[in-house]
């Protein structure tokens, strides 16, 4: 099968989206914790939560443009 740029971008996308993910676990765990969250942490959360839902979004795009060069 040929690799394509959308291909490569999808696969970018799955790797960051891994990272986010896992910051954004790890920043659950805190908050879950029971120990004083901090304003700067509900904002990181509140950011990272948008980052995950955007990239999901652009995943679901690259998604749809590999099946169209087919």
């Amino acid at each position: 099968m040929q690799t394509t740029a959308f291909m490569i971008y999808k696969e970018v996308l799955e790797k960051r989206l891994a990272r986010k993910k896992e910051q954004l676990a790890n920043l659950e765990g805190i908050i879950n914790s029971g120990s004083e969250v901090t304003g700067v942490d509900k904002r990181k959360y509140i950011e990272l939560k948008a980052v995950v839902n955007e990239l999901e979004n652009c995943l679901d795009i690259a998604e749809s443009m590999i099946k169209l060069e087919k």
